[in-house]
This record gives C-alpha cells, structure tokens and sequence, in this order.
C-alpha cells in the first residue's frame, strides 16, 4: 500500500467517524513486520489489519457497539474495543463505508450486510480480517503467543497422527508446533461455524501442515457440506497466526 493510499483510507474513515460525532486517531501501521505476515496469509481479495497496543480508546465506537460494550466485562473490553478498530480500518482499505459491527447470541461478531470477516485477539495483540460475501464465502483468523501449548491441551485437541507429528516437529522448523496445531483448528471453527452455524470438536478437524509453503489442510470428519479446507500460517516475532480463507465457488 503506497503513502498516498494510506492517507486517503486514513482520511476517509477519519470523516466517516467525525460525520457522527466521533474522532478517531487511525494509524495503519501498514509497515509493521506483524502487519507483512498478516497480509501475507489471505488473497488481495481480504482486507486486514493489526493492533500491538495496550491502550485502550474508545472514542471511535459506533453507538450501537458503545451500547454492547456496556455489558463487556473488564477483562474483555480490550479485546472488544481494539478488534473493532482492526475490523473497521479493515473494512475502509476496502472502500466501504463505515458500520457498526453487532455480536450475535454465541458473542460472534455479525458483520454487516454484504460482508464476511473474523477477529483474533491475543496478548495485547488484535487483528481482523474482511472481504465481500460476493467473493468469500467465509474467513478464519487466530492468533496465538508464540509459546508452547500444555501436554495436557495437546492430548485433549489431536488425534494420534497430529500428536505424533507434533512431537517429532518439536525443535525443528516450528519452534511450538503443539500452538500453531491449536491455532490451525480455531481458524477452522471460525471459518466452518460462519458458514454451518454447527458446532465443530477440535478432534473433528484433522490437520496436516506443509511446512515448505507454509499451508495446512484440514479433513472435516462429520457429514457436512464443507469436507476439506486449506489455510496458511505464518510466525511473526513472538505471534502465531493462522488463516482460512474459503473462497464462493
């Protein structure tokens, strides 16, 4: 994205907010090594971004997210604040006009008509990911700290095969193959429940990485429409993050 872009994505959103009363301080952080691997994961078709940030401010919110974050606890308003300003910066690289993003009866955001997207949100880190329904059916974002996963989650979350890979990858290529494994099967909920509104175990979904494209597969073991699913992964710093993008057929 060259300067003069930024500046007109900046402006735009800048006076969509100001129109109803808001202001919000945008910077795009488009240089950031976080932001390149988060690009990096989805088609030209996906507008994304990312936060590094622990304040918090509010003042861009739409009313009507103002309104649900009333009832947020302490603990999530971070988390429900910044993935909103990560969504909405999305959601002007891609041209659209600004709108409140609701949440739906399981917390999920609901994107707006028109719209597919998801937002991750991890140890002061947040990113969302956004695309026309026209041309995505379904997006899948999931960040994790870059650390590794307890044995005890990793025997819960993966099949014989997965845990064996998992062991045999330790020390090797991925520094914590148990996290990018758990990470993998939440970008896969993500991105099956937008389109199934059905409830998917983590041993439901089989994972099988590709370290030299730095790409997963995943076998879907229930009858549904959606069996096989592909998606990227990439390690920035001290962040995993993983990514599904299921394009409309």
């Amino acid at each position: 994205m060259g300067k003069s872009s930024t500046k007109f994505l900046t402006n735009e959103l800048q006076t969509s907010y100001e129109s109803k009363g808001n202001f919000m301080p945008i910077n795009l952080g488009c240089d950031s090594q976080y932001q390149k691997t988060l690009s990096s994961l989805f088609s030209t078709a996906t507008a994304t971004h990312e936060i590094r940030d622990t304040s918090l401010d509010e003042s861009y919110l739409w009313p009507e997210e103002e309104k649900i974050l009333k009832s947020v606890s302490q603990k999530r308003r971070w988390d429900f604040v910044t993935g909103r300003k990560c969504a909405h910066v999305a959601m002007a690289t891609l041209g659209i006009d600004s709108a409140p993003i609701l949440i739906g009866d399981k917390n999920e955001p609901v994107w707006p008509d028109g719209l597919v997207g998801s937002i991750t949100h991890t140890s002061n880190y947040a990113a969302a990911a956004i695309a026309h329904k026209s041309k995505i059916l379904s997006l899948g974002l999931d960040a994790e700290p870059n650390e590794p996963l307890p044995h005890k989650v990793l025997s819960r979350i993966s099949n014989t095969e997965e845990f064996n890979w998992v062991q045999n990858s330790k020390g090797k290529e991925i520094s914590h193959p148990g996290k990018l494994l758990f990470s993998a099967k939440e970008a896969t909920y993500k991105a099956w429940n937008s389109v199934t509104k059905e409830w998917l175990g983590f041993r439901d979904a089989h994972v099988a990485f590709h370290l030299e494209n730095q790409t997963f597969t995943v076998s879907i073991n229930k009858e549904t429409s959606i069996k096989t699913i592909t998606g990227t992964f990439g390690i920035a710093q001290d962040i995993i993050l993983t990514a599904i993008e299921i394009p409309v057929s």
